[in-house]
């Protein structure tokens, strides 16, 4: 199965269109690796809080005199198992919340099993914070601050959207922008991102909402993350960099290797070398595969051409020596004993030189002829078939029957070509067909072609010589002035044109078909 090769066209554009969305893929990797950068943060808080929470709610149990019960992440309605994990909500694709507001004053807190659990967790939210720089909250059942790592004791935080769903029962979390004055070093412990990510847990006792677990952290931006992976980045840059040269070495053997295999050929058929089938690569482009194809075809018709035209001398060279011979030895006896020779002789040795020469006249002719209508068709025209026909046949009038079975009404073709080619025929049957008529029919053949046919009433063509009839400068009447070109004139018209020629013969009569 031959697949048809990519053209240089669409190589270049694919390369082009590839060079163009680079940038294009890596804004969108980007893009897609700080999602993933903010839910990993995002997965980091629900954890921290989640402990935090727990933490709290067992001091909160034993500062109220209850004992530790089963932890409640949702409310009983919503919790199906024992397993509840909290999936992250947050999505860089919505817009930006702007940074926190401030809360709203409201003094200490009232003392109670709340403030007194959040007192006893108050040293693992600040450890939290120092190991994993995360700000976390503990806000009461109205919003309001129990325990922070931010100086917010007497603040209330309910105005916010993520404290409000949380007070509701529902897990939230809400991503806004982050002003950084002074950006940290990449190596440095702290973030560098423009995100802070907010969420809020809801805890949850006897079915009801009793305290939340804000959280927030910055979210590690995809500079600071490449930066901490650089040593995994420079050796899939490296990698990237050995496949970019493969592919590109690849290209250019593709384009490149058939180029030069190519030129070497031909610079090796230009010194005279034999012809040899071109080379072209199995991943050459389709422009590259044509090209050595047409070459190939071209190398081999100028091959044929020249062993043709080699051939052609040689048997112009044959057919001319006879004749130049019998003139030149004429002339020399005319001028050695023209004083001693009777003027029959004379007039004999004249008449052979006139006949000689009407006979090279001839055999030029139809050679110009030949290599005319083997020559690309030109100056074609419209030829009106039936009246070029009747004008050709007033040369021999009674002696050619014309029949017209609906032949096309004209045919375009170089008006000397036709009367040619339809005088060989012609001639041809005169000549054998003794003293009977020729019939010549015109009418319609395959794909509404133009149908010459020529019947004779001779006494057929001998088997012997059928299989060179159609060659050049064969004939059997050389004595009688024949050239042996007429036919192969009548065969490289019908060639030239897509058409043919055929024959039937038998000792009634022969039949030649010519389909223009």
């Amino acid at each position: 199965m031959n697949l048809r090769a990519p053209g240089i066209r669409w190589l270049l554009l694919a390369g082009n269109a590839l060079v163009l969305a680079l940038p294009l893929f890596a804004l969108a990797a980007l893009r897609i690796y700080d999602g993933y950068l903010l839910r990993q943060t995002e997965r980091q808080l629900i954890a921290e809080a989640v402990v935090v929470g727990e933490a709290w709610r067992a001091a909160y149990l034993a500062a109220r005199g209850e004992p530790d019960a089963q932890p409640e992440i949702r409310p009983p309605r919503q919790q199906r198992s024992l397993l509840t994990p909290i999936e992250p909500v947050a999505d860089l694709g919505v817009r930006l919340a702007p940074p926190q507001p401030p809360g709203v004053f409201r003094g200490l807190p009232p003392e109670g099993p709340e403030l007194t659990a959040a007192r006893a967790v108050t040293p693992l939210l600040r450890r939290v914070q120092r190991f994993n720089l995360s700000a976390l909250r503990l806000l009461d059942a109205e919003g309001c601050v129990l325990a922070t790592t931010r100086g917010e004791e007497q603040q209330c935080l309910g105005h916010l959207p993520e404290v409000r769903q949380a007070l509701d029962g529902r897990y939230s979390s809400v991503a806004r922008r982050r002003t950084v004055h002074d950006p940290p070093p990449l190596s440095g412990i702290q973030r560098r991102g423009e995100v802070r990510l907010f969420s809020a847990l809801p805890l949850f006792h006897d079915g009801r909402v009793v305290a939340v677990v804000r959280s927030s952290r910055t979210s590690l931006d995809a500079l600071t993350s490449l930066w901490q992976n650089r040593r995994g980045l420079l050796l899939a840059g490296g990698a990237s960099l050995l496949v970019t040269a493969l592919l590109s070495l690849l290209l250019s053997r593709a384009v490149a290797g058939p180029l030069g295999e190519i030129t070497r050929a031909a610079r090796a058929i230009a010194r005279g070398e034999a012809a040899r089938p071109l080379p072209r690569g199995r991943c050459a482009p389709a422009e590259l595969r044509e090209l050595g194809e047409a070459l190939d075809s071209m190398t081999r018709q100028l091959a044929s051409r020249a062993r043709e035209v080699e051939r052609f001398a040689s048997d112009v060279g044959h057919e001319l020596k006879a004749p130049l011979t019998a003139v030149r030895g004429a002339v020399e006896l005319l001028r050695e004993h023209w004083p001693e020779m009777a003027p029959e002789q004379r007039e004999r040795f004249l008449t052979n030189i006139g006949e000689d020469g009407t006979r090279m006249e001839r055999l030029v002719t139809q050679l110009l002829q030949l290599a005319r209508i083997e020559r690309a068709p030109e100056a074609e025209m419209d030829v009106p078939v039936a009246e070029a026909c009747t004008a050709l046949l007033a040369r021999t009038p009674g002696r050619v029957e014309l029949q017209l079975d609906a032949p096309p009404p004209t045919l375009r073709i170089h008006p000397d070509h036709f009367a040619s080619a339809l005088g060989n025929l012609l001639d041809n049957a005169l000549r054998h067909g003794g003293e009977q008529p020729v019939r010549l029919r015109l009418g319609r053949g395959p794909a509404g072609r133009l149908q010459i046919d020529v019947t004779d009433h001779g006494p057929g063509i001998p088997e012997a010589i059928r299989p060179r009839l159609f060659e050049r400068f064969f004939t059997t009447e050389r004595d009688r002035g024949g050239t042996g070109l007429g036919l192969a004139i009548v065969r490289a018209l019908a060639e030239a044109r897509g058409g043919s020629i055929s024959f039937t013969s038998d000792p009634a009569g022969t039949t030649f078909t010519l389909i223009l």
